[in-house]
């Protein structure tokens, strides 16, 4: 008996430092600006990273591209959901955005996925790049597993 009451306090002691250690290590990831991870993603790629930048555009056609700009507007970085996260919010334009995700490096020799809009003349099939796709590093994105709308 005196062995079990031993091992409960031990237990009601050290379980509150393993909860509270497992919660720090994992909020302890500090969100990178945009111009932060395209000066690292050789290093960052493959990683789950943290993100903060402008939304400049999110894609009208299938909503599951957004493209964040940092503090050089001439560079941004294609964020893409999935199945499970579903479609960005468009009202996200112009809004600071944070997204957690894995920094994706494309296939070496094969270009970024472009996502095409319907061109707006009437009389034409043809489609059209969105012009934040060339601003985008083209050689990595972010597929997001979660993003907030920061005020």
């Amino acid at each position: 008996m005196k062995q079990v009451a031993a091992f409960l306090h031990i237990f009601i002691f050290i379980l509150p430092i393993l909860i509270f250690i497992q919660c720090n290590g994992s909020s302890n990831q500090k969100p990178l600006n945009v111009d932060e991870l395209l000066v690292n993603t050789k290093t960052l790629a493959g990683e789950t990273v943290i993100v903060e930048g402008i939304c400049t555009h999110v894609c009208s056609k299938s909503g599951m591209k957004l493209f964040l700009q940092g503090n050089d507007e001439t560079l941004s970085i294609r964020v893409e959901s999935d199945a499970t996260l579903g479609k960005f919010n468009p009202e996200a334009t112009g809004e600071k955005v944070r997204v957690r995700g894995r920094l994706v490096e494309e296939p070496t020799g094969e270009p970024a996925t472009h996502h095409d809009h319907e061109a707006e003349l009437t009389d034409s099939t043809e489609t059209v790049h969105c012009e934040e796709e060339g601003a985008a590093a083209p050689s990595y994105h972010i597929a997001a597993t979660s993003y907030q709308i920061l005020e």
